[in-house]
């Protein structure tokens, strides 16, 4: 029998059993698949959560922060802030929690002003040998020019100056949009269906399904079978663009057998965005 399975990092299971951190229930269960078309605006899981479905296909959990279109891929228009101020006290090595001032010049605030709002995010410390990068796992909220103490998922594998220079961004999940900075962002996944601004939901990252063409053609050419997402989330096929002035995002390929030189065939396709 398949079974779908929730991740380690989701909060609470849909039902069955817990294993190791997991929670899985059966993929026959209607009610349990259904969720996967669901978007509302309680949040049930951490953003990021991982749910594979029987049939290999895969989904992330995540917030939309405008209005998103469905079968439609959907961008993380959100940019990294350098946190200036930097970690404010020396640490050995080994640790999972740092402090790090929250600039003011940076708005710090703006990342951890509410509790635990960075939790899925990452921190980098880059000013010594070798660079740290661990995920956050949580936080306080703080104010500009206040220290707050960050939660990492692992220990820290050098020891950190003070005053060492930060780098953290957004849980990349967190904040996805349609319409903002589609050109100069990168697509998380597909929508299932239409969401409204600040709800949740479950976004496909790999596996069959079907995407909105931007153009009718696709595999209408000998070979043409890779797609690449355009900045509002449709499709086209990668031959459509030169490759020597543009780089689209890979999207996956087309699973059709197509006739060249006929019109268009269903966009029905492999995303390969995330396994």
């Amino acid at each position: 029998m398949g079974r779908t399975r929730y991740m380690s990092n989701s909060r609470s299971g849909v039902r069955g059993t817990v294993s190791k951190g997991n929670v899985i229930y059966d993929a026959a269960d209607k009610e349990a698949n259904k969720e996967i078309y669901e978007v509302g605006t309680t949040k049930k899981y951490a953003l990021g959560t991982r749910l594979v479905t029987a049939d290999g296909r895969v989904f992330r959990y995540a917030k939309a922060e405008g209005d998103l279109i469905a079968n439609r891929g959907a961008v993380n228009h959100q940019i990294y802030s350098g946190i200036t101020g930097g970690i404010v006290s020396a640490f050995a090595s080994g640790v999972t929690e740092v402090n790090i001032l929250l600039d003011t010049v940076t708005s710090g605030s703006s990342f951890f002003g509410v509790e635990n709002n960075m939790e899925g995010g990452s921190i980098v410390l880059a000013t010594g040998a070798p660079t740290i990068c661990r995920q956050i796992v949580k936080h306080k909220a703080g104010s500009d020019a206040e220290t707050i103490t960050i939660t990492l998922d692992g220990p820290t594998t050098r020891a950190i100056t003070a005053a060492e220079m930060a780098e953290v961004m957004r849980n990349p999940y967190q904040a996805l949009s349609q319409t903002i900075h589609t050109t100069t962002c990168s697509i998380m996944g597909v929508t299932q269906n239409a969401w409204s601004a600040g709800e949740y939901g479950w976004i496909q990252t790999w596996g069959v399904s079907w995407v909105t063409p931007s153009l009718g053609t696709l595999g209408c050419g000998m070979y043409d079978r890779e797609l690449v997402f355009l900045g509002n989330g449709t499709i086209v096929q990668s031959t459509d663009y030169d490759p020597t002035s543009t780089s689209h995002q890979h999207a996956g390929f087309l699973i059709n057998r197509t006739v060249p030189t006929t019109w268009s065939v269903p966009p029905f396709m492999m995303i390969q965005i995330s396994p």
